[in-house]
């Protein structure tokens, strides 16, 4: 929350900071910076696994305008992006540890990932031409996340009557070999080091002075590969956010 406060308040300094005259940026290349508070959800590809509720993330980074054409552009992006996404265990099916044996069965489990990612969107953009200093723009495109920090919470129930308390209630890293003895019979917690998503985003441009430009739209970043490195279990996540962004 600090870090989206401060980056929010910064992008806020900018715009206020180049509110001048307006004039027309037909550039052919800019630089600008953004962020994006957004929700976050899961979507099950397999039927062992389900959405569980909705989370709240954030990313911010740098973006550049190539001009390719008249009103169009190729776009591109570098970000450091965290999702909040939770899933649960198939609800009528009895899991253990591997270390207690069967005596030992849990079931009602849901898990909490906390997920960081270096994500490189690559889209076409256009833009409508500037009318009174505001323009329109639409792109579409897809973005590459490389996984750079993880960890998870569990909450489960005892299923069997001696059945201890799940260790796991504390933030633990899945990835880390040391918390295999963490994983249930029937379900591997390790998250994919690569994500891919489809972007799709749209909103307004205003021309604030010269090359200083501030912008607003909504994107849907659709994920499309598999976030559980499970053979069995299979999940994507996707975020819907407001995108915020300064170019100068």
């Amino acid at each position: 929350m600090k870090t989206t406060l401060k980056y929010t308040f910064l992008l806020i300094g900018l715009t206020i900071f180049s509110l001048n005259s307006s004039a027309q940026d037909e550039r052919n290349f800019r630089i600008g910076f953004k962020i994006m508070p957004g929700f976050n959800w899961t979507k099950a590809i397999s039927n062992d696994v389900q959405k569980d509720g909705m989370g709240i993330g954030f990313s911010f980074g740098v973006i550049s305008d190539i001009r390719i054409a008249d009103n169009y552009f190729f776009s591109s992006e570098l970000n450091i992006s965290t999702m909040s996404n939770s899933m649960k265990l198939k609800s009528d099916s009895i899991y253990s540890l591997p270390s207690t044996g069967s005596s030992q069965d849990y079931n009602n489990i849901s898990y909490k990932y906390n997920l960081k990612y270096i994500e490189i969107p690559l889209t076409f953009k256009f833009r409508t031409k500037e009318i009174n200093g505001m323009r329109y723009w639409g792109q579409f495109g897809l973005a590459p996340g490389f996984l750079i920090g993880n960890n998870a919470t569990v909450l489960a129930s005892p299923a069997s009557t001696g059945t201890k308390s799940y260790p796991a209630e504390e933030k633990f890293i899945p990835n880390d070999a040391n918390n295999n003895n963490l994983d249930f019979t029937k379900h591997i917690d390790d998250v994919n080091f690569l994500r891919a998503s489809m972007i799709l985003g749209a909103g307004i441009e205003y021309n604030l002075s010269g090359n200083a430009s501030f912008y607003a739209g909504i994107r849907f970043n659709n994920g499309f590969t598999d976030i559980l490195d499970d053979k069995k279990s299979k999940m994507n996540n996707n975020v819907v956010g407001l995108e915020l962004g300064f170019f100068f």
